[in-house]
Order: C-alpha cells, then structure tokens, then sequence
C-alpha cells in the first residue's frame, strides 16, 4: 500500500512540475545598463493584444508608453495643393497606431519581436511617444537612446502605388528626433523639453540620443515626428517604427545643479535646446588643455563616451553655441572624435573671412560693348539660356561601426562594450561595388562618403568568433544629403559542449527557444496527460489482478 501512495505521489510530483514549467509565462527581459525605462524593448505583452490608448481603437500602444498627436493641422504646416485652408483636417490627422512583429516585417523591427509603428496613410501628422519616470534625484545626469526608421513614399502611376515598395521614394521630411523634459512634464511643446539633433532615418534603423541633467524627481523621454510635405504633393507612407529605448544614468553619484555662465549666449528661441534659462548643467571636469590657448579660446579635448551634447552641458554652453564654435570640424549629426580639440570659449576654430574692399575705381567697358549689330546679328540672334543648369545631385553618407553587444540587448552601452576589430562591410548601389571597409576596433564608427543617393546594398561578415543576429545582407535606401548610422552587435561563439556533457531533457530545450504564445503549455500539459495516463492504466491493472 505504501509503495502504492509513494508512486502516485512521485506521478503527481512530476506532473505538476513539468505543468508548471509549460505555463511559465517568461518576464520581461531586464533592460541591461540599468534602463530605468519600462518596457523600453517593447517585448512586455507579447502574444497579447496591446491596450488601446483611452479606449481609442486606432491607438494601441505597448504597455508602459503613451501616444500623444496633433488633430488639426497647425498654422506652421504646410497645406497640400488639393486642400482648403479653412478645413484644418484636410490631409492632416491622428496617425493610426499599432505593435509590428518580426513575423509580419522582420526588417521592422530592430531587436526581439515587436516594435511600436504609427503611421498616416495619404495624410501629414505631427505624434510620437512618451514615458514619465519617477524616483530620480535631482541632479542626476541622465542619457535616453532610442532607435528609429522611417518610410516615406511619393506615389507614381496609380496614386497608392509606392514605386520603391517597402523602400522610401522621394521622402518628405519626417523631423525625426528624441526629447527628455527634465522638470517631468508631459507637454512635448514646453520650453523646458532638450531636444536631439533631428536625423533622417529613412529604412535605416538609427539610434538617437540626448541628455540632460534632472531638476525633478519625475523625467520625461519624449520620440517625435512630423510628417512635412514640402512641394507639397502627398506622400502616401508616412510610418514611424520605435525600438529599444534606454533612460541610463551617466556619472557616478549626485551632481549639484550649477547655473550657466552669466557670460554665456542665449540660443535661438525658436529650438527647444538646452539654453541658459537656468538648466542644471554638470560642473566643468578640468582636461589636459583647459587652458586657454594664445588667442585667448578654451578647448576641451574629446575623451572615450563624449558627445557634444554633454561636453555642452558639463560646461555650461548652449549647444548651439558649440557647435558654431566648432563649425567646420564637427561630422555628421554632430559626430566627434577622440582626440579631437573642440572650442568651449572664445574664438571659433574657422572664422568667417573678411571681404577684401573692391577698388572703387569702375571698370571700362570693352570696346566690344558699343559695336553696332550686323544685320545678320539683327535677324539672328545669339540665343541666351532662360534657365539655370541643374545642380548636381547632393551625395549621401553611410557611417557603420561593429562592437561586442555582452548582453545581447541590441543597444550598444559605450562605457561596457567595447568596439571589435575584424568584421568586413561591404556597400553595393545600382552602378556597382560603392566600397568596403574592415572594422579596427578603435576608429569608427567609419563613414562611407560621396555615395549616390537611392538603395544600397550593405554586407556584413562577422569577425571570427562572432555572430550577428542581423543578416548577411540588407537593403537601405540614402536620400540625398542624408547621413544615416548602422551599429552592428555581435555576440562571441560559445563553446559547444562535449555529448558527454549534454544532458538536456526535451522540455527545457523547448523553453530555452522562442516559442510562438501557448506552445510550452501545450508540451507541459501533453506530458502531465500523458503522464496521468499512465498512472491510471497502473491503478487500473493492479485492480484487475487484485
């Protein structure tokens, strides 16, 4: 009898435990680098519909972020050609919002499984995302990172034919860029918001980034958009796609707000930047050359993890103002190096030449000037061009840079992964091989330049004893004048084990892959069936010899 109650405990045992492990619903990831965003790799709610914002069925954002949008057309906007000025809806409104899987569009999504979209079919739109975070102390220095892609399309032939297909064509401006409002307000349009610099990320996922130093203990990280029709002919996509957001602290310990300079220029009312309006700033860190040079200009000498918004801030100097300082020497989307020299005070690097004065004395026409015209000139005139040559076409830029991504996030974090040597990029365009460039681990992020502007081609072989979860091969399209930014994360190969060592059941190397919603309750429950099965037919036949 006891050896009876002993087995059906050791069944029962065994079936709960693998019941439970199929209906383990996995957590949320922790956001490696302490993000202090929730649901910042918008992966929380997968395989669950998202809720709609204010019962709004056309807004359904990821658990933990807001939606905020403009539903009449402003008065800085620009009115499509079809549109009457008086009907502020025409070609304007709310973009629709909605969660895009890698099941549907892999090339949508930049790491996991989904990725917040919004978008506005035939119509401009002014929106984005937002999230409040809490617990912050004051004078915390603070950096938010987000990536980003656009896709913008001009139809041609029948009016919602994009000619590209899932490729920009012609792109509107989209404004694309990244806000925090460190007093924790949820109003985009306040003054106090410190803005990123806008980048185009047309069908290139491109990561943007802002600090900030926090006067509250409530921050607020804001994405924005505005979909711009300039000529202004419709475009008929007009999407936005979000993934992997980071809320870091940057620093160590708490930073005591210090006032901006009273010397310090005022920037430009009409950017919501970072100003001498009494933002807390980081106290200036003394560099190798903070002394002033001969003609009287301070310099800072650009270290590992700088960037020139927070060179900007640990000084007290608007950012504007740095970059006029330092125009000229700045790359694209304010892109430094280390080593480099940058102006904080005094003199910029390149001034602006003085006009040599022109000789006051006037030139004597050509004796040519008073020939009288032949008859022949008379009835034959030498045609003269009523236009202008057509400028060419402006060239684009492709910056990429390959590090070692530890914990698998598919966001770099600067201070703990470092850049690898090793890794073979490869750009191809309509007219051929458009370059190729091994990585050194020290000097990128590396910019292909003077590129022709349309789709291109990149390539990517992984350094040895790496993998990539991007492709082999992928398609990016470069507007003109555009300079778009790809980070490439790798992982080290892991050693595989020996067959001695291998000893896992099939249960758990089900649970260690991703799994489509429901599937380990499905192999959990068919094993606790089966199992029970088998414990009755045990009591069933006992009974039968009894």
């Amino acid at each position: 009898m006891w050896r009876r109650i002993l087995f059906v405990g050791l069944v029962f045992s065994i079936a709960i435990s693998l019941s439970g492990t199929g209906k383990r619903v996995a957590p949320a990831q922790a956001q490696a680098g302490g993000n202090l965003l929730v649901n910042g790799d918008f992966e929380m709610g997968a395989g669950e519909a998202w809720p709609f914002q204010d019962g709004i069925p056309e807004v359904q954002i990821a658990p933990g972020w807001r939606a905020y949008y403009v539903d009449e057309r402003p008065a800085y906007a620009k009115i499509p050609y079809h549109c009457d000025p008086a009907d502020t809806r025409c070609a304007w409104g709310r973009p629709e919002f909605r969660g895009t899987s890698a099941a549907e569009f892999a090339y949508r999504i930049h790491g996991g499984f989904l990725s917040q979209k919004y978008f506005s079919w035939n119509r401009q739109h002014e929106a984005g995302l937002y999230q409040q975070v809490s617990n912050i102390q004051p004078g915390t220095p603070l950096r938010f990172q987000v990536y980003m892609q656009t896709w913008s399309c001009l139809p041609e032939g029948e009016w919602n034919n994009c000619p590209t297909g899932n490729l920009s064509n012609q792109p509107a401006p989209m404004h694309t860029r990244i806000g925090i409002d460190p007093t924790g307000g949820t109003n985009p349009w306040a003054a106090t918001v410190i803005w990123s610099a806008e980048i185009d990320a047309y069908d290139v996922w491109t990561l943007f980034s802002v600090d900030a130093v926090a006067k509250a203990s409530t921050v607020t990280v804001f994405t924005y958009s505005r979909a711009d029709w300039p000529e202004p002919w419709p475009r008929i996509s007009n999407d936005v796609y979000i993934d992997d957001a980071i809320l870091i602290v940057i620093g160590q310990g708490q930073v005591q707000p210090t006032p901006a300079p009273a010397t310090t220029p005022a920037a430009t009312p009409t950017t919501p930047v970072a100003t001498a309006e009494g933002t807390p700033t980081l106290p200036p860190t003394p560099a190798p050359t903070s002394t002033p040079r001969p003609d009287g200009a301070v310099v800072h000498v650009v270290q590992t993890g700088d960037t020139l918004s927070a060179i900007a801030a640990r000084y007290g100097v608007p950012l504007e103002e740095l970059r006029r300082l330092n125009a000229g020497t700045l790359g694209p989307n304010d892109l430094i190096m280390v080593g480099q020299e940058l102006i904080i005070s005094g003199a910029p690097l390149t001034p602006a030449p003085t006009p040599t004065p022109q000789a006051t004395t006037p030139i004597a026409p050509t004796p040519t000037a008073t020939l009288t015209p032949t008859a022949t000139a008379t009835l034959t005139p030498a045609p003269t061009p009523t236009a202008t040559p057509k400028p060419p076409e402006e060239k684009a830029a492709f910056c990429v840079l390959a590090y070692h991504d530890a914990n698998a996030d598919l966001t770099r974090q600067p201070a703990s992964e470092a850049l690898i040597a090793g890794v073979v990029i490869t750009l191809a365009g309509a007219g051929g091989p458009a370059g190729a460039y091994t990585t050194d681990g020290i000097s990128e992020p590396y910019c292909f330049q003077n590129l022709e502007p349309g789709s291109i081609t990149v390539q990517q072989t992984p350094a040895a004893g790496y993998t990539s979860a991007d492709p082999a091969e992928r398609k990016v399209m470069l507007a003109p004048g555009q300079t778009a930014t790809l980070e490439l994360g790798y992982q080290q190969q892991a050693e595989q084990p020996t067959p001695e060592t291998v000893e896992t059941p099939a249960a758990e190397s089900e649970t260690e892959t991703p799994a489509a919603p429901g599937k380990g309750l499905w192999i959990g429950g068919g094993i606790v069936a089966l199992l029970a099965t088998g414990a009755a037919g045990y009591f069933l036949g006992r009974r039968r010899k009894v």
